[in-house]
This record gives structure tokens, C-alpha cells and sequence, in this order.
């Protein structure tokens, strides 16, 4: 018997037809749903032979209709849905996940619902559409907690939903995907699932971390330590001040998980950077990077051209507060003298006080 893994496998090398005439191999209808919709994606994704997908959507859509399960009806919706979403066929995905919403009527269990309503949930981020996503995980959640049933009979549905809250997360950038995380890390946290809330903990720092090139692929090169691939990832898609950027940022991750690495990525970050033209965010942005980095001539050069008084001042301070941590207290004064907002100036002086009698 074919398993869809198998075909996952025909589909990433591109063996199409061979994939497609395994798909009636796959005892489970969910599953020939999901390897048609994944094959529709990848020629899709490849470019050729395009003029399958319609064919291919349909069988898909065929399945679906003929089952009698509500909750496989709304799972294998969702799946066309989002399908149909990647390949940008919008108004068709939000008719589907529309059917999908409108079947979740018909489940009887609440635990059920809620279950099913979170992988609906999931598809909607997989699709793209991060804010609606949320809010159904949010409806899920709220759908088993308000079951009238025992409190321990609920808990492995809302586990279910905080391992759906992080698989969303794993597929979205830095910024959209932090709400996902923390939703399920609070889950995980609650219910005392250490050993998960610990996983999601570190994909939290990392998301917080390499925010601004935070793409899904970057993060997961980053966890799995490769992070010469990481790296090369960002060189594809990233260019000018926004590479530089991410460059730092994984930088100061590798910082972070103690890998000595980040020194040389710091001084080649700079060299990648040819001609750059900062904003005054940008240049409060790297300031920060170059002091959390510890780079404090690099990052001194940057505050000073901060063109905001009040940010200049801040930047500043954190540098030589840095120095001070470092003992360097002269040059710790000396930044603070040249800090233009009073106030942030008399709150270094009161901290580097305090740092120098401790």
C-alpha cells in the first residue's frame, strides 16, 4: 500500500504523473485530498505542467464532496482551500474555507469542533491569512473551554490546539508569527507540558530575535544549527540595509546560543554592504544590534548619526552602560557627556553610579 509520505517524496522530485497515479493507493480519502492539493501546489510552485491543476483541484473537490463525516468535510475544504490560496486563486479559497466554516455546524462534539476548527485554523495561516487564522484559533479555544463537560476531558483537545498554534507559527515570518507562538507557549505553560513549552520558548526568542528576516525557512535553518545555510538563504533574499540587517540579527542569535560564529558574521556583514542608504529607523535599529552585539565603536558610530534626540540619547546610554558592565567607566562618562536629552543623560549618570559602587 502507497503511503502519502511516498508520494510527498515522487512530489519533491518532480515524478508528477507517477505521484497522481498512486493517489487511489491512499486508504484514507483526507489523504488523496492532501497529495492532490500538495502536487497542485508544487506544479504550481515549478511552473509546469500547469494546465493540470484545474484537473487536479477538481479531483480533489470530487472527494471532498462525497464525504459524509462533517469534520472530514471541513479538513479536506480546508486543504483546497489553502491549495487553492498558494496558487492565488483567492476568491475560489475563501469560497472553500466559507464551506469549511459552515460545515463545523454540524459537529455535534464540542471537543471535536474545537479540534477541527483549530486545523481550519491552521490551514487559514498556511494560506496566508494570519489575522483570521488567530481569531479561529481564538473560537476553538473559547469552543472546548465552554464544553460542558469535566475539565480533564478537555485538555488534550486544547494540547491539539497549542500544537496547531505552534505548526502556524513555524510557517509564517517573525512579526505574524510571535501571536501564534505565545498563544501556544501560554497553552503548553498552563497545562505543565515543559518539555513543549520549552520547544516554542526558544522559537519565541528566535522569531523576537531575527524579526526583520524572519522568514520560516531562515528561522528552521537557525534551530537545526545550520547556519551557513541560514545565511545563504538571507543572501538570496535579502539585499542593501535590510541584509545588513539580517545579518547582525543572526548574528546575535548565534550570540545568544553561545556560538562564536557571530563574531566573523559581524565584520563580513559590513563588507556585503555596499553603498548603503539608511533611514534614521534603520540606523536606531543597528545601533541597538551593534550594542546587544557588543561591538561598541561600530555601534557608537551609528548612534551618534541618529538623527532623533530623544533616540540618540537612548542609543547612547545603552553603550555606556555597556562600557560599564565592562568596567570601561571613563569612557562610559565620556559617552554619557555627549547624550543631548538631560534627562536620559542625569539617568545614565545615576546607573553608571550605582554600576561603579557596586
Amino acid at each position: 500500500m502507497t503511503t502519502l509520505e511516498e508520494i510527498n517524496l515522487l512530489v519533491e522530485r518532480g515524478h508528477y504523473e507517477e505521484a497522481l497515479g498512486k493517489i487511489q493507493e491512499l486508504a484514507d480519502p483526507i489523504e488523496r485530498v492532501t497529495a492532490l492539493a500538495d502536487i497542485a501546489v508544487a506544479i504550481y510552485q515549478h511552473g509546469d505542467p500547469a494546465e493540470w491543476i484545474p484537473g487536479i483541484l477538481e479531483d480533489a473537490m470530487y472527494i471532498a464532496k462525497k464525504l459524509k463525516d462533517p469534520s472530514d468535510k471541513v479538513i479536506a475544504y480546508s486543504i483546497i482551500a489553502s491549495a487553492l490560496a498558494m496558487i492565488d486563486y483567492e476568491d475560489d479559497a475563501m469560497d472553500f474555507f466559507n464551506r469549511a466554516i459552515d460545515e463545523t455546524d454540524s459537529i455535534k462534539s464540542p471537543i471535536e469542533k474545537g479540534i477541527v476548527l483549530s486545523i481550519l485554523a491552521y490551514r487559514l495561516a498556511l494560506a496566508g491569512y494570519s489575522d483570521n487564522a488567530f481569531e479561529m484559533f481564538n473560537v476553538a479555544f473559547d469552543t472546548i473551554i465552554g464544553a460542558e463537560i469535566g475539565y480533564t476531558h478537555k485538555v488534550d483537545g486544547i494540547i491539539r490546539i497549542g500544537e496547531l498554534l505552534e505548526k502556524a507559527g513555524d510557517t509564517l515570518p517573525s512579526n505574524k508569527a510571535l501571536d501564534f507562538y505565545r498563544m501556544a507557549f501560554d497553552i503548553f505553560e498552563k497545562l505543565h507540558v515543559s518539555q513543549k513549552a520549552a520547544i516554542v520558548e526558544k522559537k519565541i526568542e528566535l522569531a523576537k530575535t531575527v524579526y526583520d528576516v524572519g522568514l520560516p525557512e531562515i528561522r528552521t535553518a537557525l534551530l537545526e544549527g545550520r547556519n551557513h545555510y541560514a545565511l545563504a538563504l538571507l543572501e538570496k533574499k535579502y539585499s542593501g540595509v535590510l541584509r545588513l540587517i539580517g545579518d547582525l540579527e543572526i548574528a546575535l542569535w548565534l550570540k545568544r546560543v553561545n556560538d562564536p560564529e557571530y563574531l566573523e558574521i559581524i565584520d563580513k556583514a559590513f563588507e556585503h554592504c555596499e553603498n548603503p542608504r539608511f533611514t534614521d529607523a534603520n540606523v536606531q535599529h543597528i545601533a541597538r544590534l551593534l550594542t546587544e552585539l557588543g561591538s561598541l565603536k561600530r555601534a557608537l558610530r551609528f548612534a551618534k548619526e541618529i538623527k532623533d534626540p530623544r533616540k540618540r540619547s537612548e542609543a547612547l546610554m545603552a553603550i555606556a552602560l555597556e562600557l560599564a558592565k565592562r568596567e570601561e567607566f571613563e569612557d562610559a562618562r565620556k559617552i554619557i557627556e555627549i547624550i543631548p536629552d538631560p534627562r536620559v543623560r542625569e539617568e545614565a549618570l545615576t546607573e553608571l553610579a550605582a554600576m561603579e559602587g557596586s
